[in-house]
């Protein structure tokens, strides 16, 4: 009897620890962040300024000439403590999940999923797309709008893909995630490559370090795909090729909205003359991103390239 009931002291003491380490918020954007004291945030307030620091306590409230009761918090940044009303606040989010576009590189998926982070991105001006996460699956497409070629003329794609294992590092700081999907790609309506692939990040403090490995399914072997009045041509690609890729993510030091993105890839390792990159900037924020480097191939050549993302939820 007294085991038993020593035991629910014990767990009526841990809960009540654990309700006084969680201030108790009524706004809403208080409520949806569930602050935890001493823990990193990144804060966009209501005039574009961004501030990144700990959250420390809840502030004193006040009321506004609508007669709302507005509640504070304090916030602690390298250049000093703050207290920060509901209504100054547009989105509080946890630094380890302020990077809302870490789900891919500029053509590399990555092991992240979408999650809520949906989107709708714009790629050379000329491909349109669209992505939406549900738990841990991500599912997105998109579609050319070239101008003289028709519907079943366009490209097409259609990407489906599954973060199956997340794993946190305990003794060097950083995780990995890995995922499986599959693509498709349609060279005009009626020829489709399709591709089963797995794909891991390790994500460091500044550097996010991507690899896939891409294994070209289906029967067919060339393909003749048209472009409307800007001609025809053959795409010899190989069943049964398996390609790589290698991808880094880096941020610039001292700066949150600025990243180096490096892509390696090769459709056929058996062919080596198959392979292109990418090299450029990233600008973000929560919600907007935008990608402008070189895309390079071995033929040899080099193209500007450039993709505009929006991300209108949060």
């Amino acid at each position: 009897m007294k085991l038993f009931i020593s035991m629910i002291l014990s767990i009526l003491s841990m809960s009540m620890q654990l309700l006084a380490e969680e201030d108790i918020f009524t706004n809403q954007i208080f409520v949806s962040a569930e602050l935890k004291k001493d823990q990193l945030y990144r804060i966009r307030l209501m005039n574009g300024d961004v501030l990144t620091g700990q959250y420390k306590e809840k502030g004193d409230s006040t009321i506004r000439e609508d007669s709302a009761m507005i509640e504070s918090i304090l916030f602690k940044t390298l250049i000093g403590d703050f207290a920060l009303y509901a209504d100054e606040i547009a989105t509080i989010t946890a630094l380890t999940q302020s990077y809302r576009h870490s789900s891919a590189l500029y053509f590399m998926p990555a092991g992240d999923e979408i999650g809520k982070n949906h989107y709708v991105s714009l790629t050379q001006l000329a491909f349109l797309q669209c992505g939406f996460g549900v738990e841990h699956l991500s599912v997105n497409g998109g579609i050319t709008l070239i101008p003289g070629m028709s519907f079943d003329e366009q490209g097409k794609h259609v990407n489906i893909k599954y973060t199956f294992y997340e794993e946190q590092q305990e003794n060097i700081p950083g995780h990995y995630t890995v995922a499986g999907g599959y693509s498709l790609i349609y060279a005009n309506s009626a020829n489709v490559l399709q591709h089963a692939y797995v794909t891991s990040s390790f994500h460091m403090p500044r550097t996010t370090l991507t690899t896939a490995l891409f294994f070209k399914t289906g029967s067919d072997d060339i393909y003749e795909a048209s472009a409307g009045r800007w001609g025809s041509g053959l795409i010899r690609f190989n069943n049964g090729s398996l390609g790589f890729g290698l991808g880094f993510d880096i941020s610039l030091t001292a700066r949150h909205d600025t990243k180096v993105l490096a892509e390696l890839w090769c459709s056929d390792i058996m062919r080596p003359r198959n392979s292109a990159g990418f090299l450029g900037l990233r600008l973000c924020n929560d919600r907007y991103s935008m990608d402008a480097g070189l895309a390079m191939f071995t033929a040899p050549a080099m193209l500007p390239a450039v993709k505009i993302q929006w991300l209108p939820f949060q």
